[in-house]
């Protein structure tokens, strides 16, 4: 199963089924997203301490970033495939995407962006992953 990983801003980017957001607050009134999956979707309280660390320190905010992100999807990860194994499913079967399916945030391909993030756990959970 295909899953892209897009900019909202590129939607050339998109694969041919749904807009999934992978962010928080507004979504672009120009693209169908209707949905929002929190898991990937960095907690409130990770971009906050970004945002307020990255004027004065902007290494440690990235690094931050990245270490309690990179948290986050583990634990998601995880908690994907116990479930998996005990309802003896694949955990691409549990999961609400469908093949062609696009996750999209905000910061376009060529920066810096979390969707590089996003990537290997998905496939590690069996998604075939376009990263734009």
């Amino acid at each position: 199963m295909k899953i892209y990983l897009a900019s909202f801003l590129e939607p050339e980017n998109f694969g041919p089924g749904r807009v999934i957001g992978i962010v928080n607050g507004e979504k672009p009134k120009y693209v169908r997203c209707d949905t929002k999956f929190d898991p990937l979707t960095p907690k409130q309280t990770l971009t906050d301490t970004y945002n307020d660390m990255a004027a004065n320190d902007p290494l440690n905010a990235s690094e931050a970033f990245v270490n309690g992100f990179t948290a986050q999807l583990d634990e998601f990860c995880e908690d994907v495939a116990k479930s998996a194994k005990e309802k003896d499913q694949s955990p691409t079967d549990i999961l609400p995407f469908k093949d062609g399916d696009t996750l999209a945030s905000w910061e376009r391909g060529d920066y810096t962006n979390y969707r590089v993030l996003v990537a290997p756990f998905l496939k590690k959970l069996g998604y075939d992953v376009v990263v734009n």
